[in-house]
């Protein structure tokens, strides 16, 4: 159980209370007699109704009477106060250790060298290989950039793709990538290779006619 609250705490992200609401109400009654009526009554406020009543069904009359009450003082409780008591139940009672980041490591330092210069994210994913192949492999996958294009899209997506791009900005694309040559100007080609013979033909004479990018 211990272990499968642990994978619910990952998948949660950083919502702390995605695992505490999901304990049974038998295993929060636990919770009603170690926290305060106001810490119980954002556990209430938080659970769906049936599983509020539920819970509050299973509490002691007095336990109960001062939790409801205890509901009057929580309309101003603030939105980071309730977030901390949520990170304490889960901690307190359901054995999770909750990610400090909804995401993982590798995606965000992903998402960072995606928006890098490319001698930048050549420099730091070479480091991260050499320092910790299998990290830097996974870093690897979760950079997206124009030079990846051949491997990670499939064929029938290229024209999907296309539909949702300005084709000024496809024709100034194009044109520097083919330009730069090497694994830039392979991706321009696998693009205008795999769209109707018309469509590139147009894209191909307005690269031309836009010189210099």
């Amino acid at each position: 159980m211990a272990r499968l609250r642990e994978e619910a705490a990952a998948k949660s992200g950083s919502d702390p209370w995605v695992v505490v609401l999901d304990l049974d109400p038998e295993d929060m009654i636990a919770t009603t007699k170690s926290e305060s009526p106001e810490v119980c009554a954002i556990l209430l406020s938080k659970l769906p109704t049936s599983k509020a009543a539920a819970l509050l069904g299973l509490m002691p009359g007095k336990n109960a009477r001062r939790t409801a009450y205890a509901m009057s003082k929580t309309g101003h409780v603030r939105p980071d106060a309730i977030k901390r008591i949520g990170s304490g139940l889960a901690q307190q009672y359901c054995g999770a250790s909750l990610p400090a980041f909804a995401d993982t490591a590798e995606s965000r330092i992903g998402a960072i060298l995606n928006s890098s210069p490319a001698s930048t994210r050549d420099q730091v994913l070479e480091g991260l290989l050499s320092e910790d192949p299998t990290f830097g492999e996974s870093v690897r996958k979760a950079i997206f950039t124009f030079a990846d294009i051949p491997a990670r899209l499939a064929l029938p997506d290229v024209p999907k793709v296309l539909r949702d791009i300005d084709q000024a900005d496809l024709v100034r694309a194009l044109a520097s990538a083919t330009a730069a040559g090497g694994d830039l100007a392979a991706a321009a080609s696998f693009i205008l290779d795999n769209m109707s013979t018309r469509m590139a033909e147009n894209l191909r004479e307005e690269m031309g006619e836009a010189g210099k990018i």
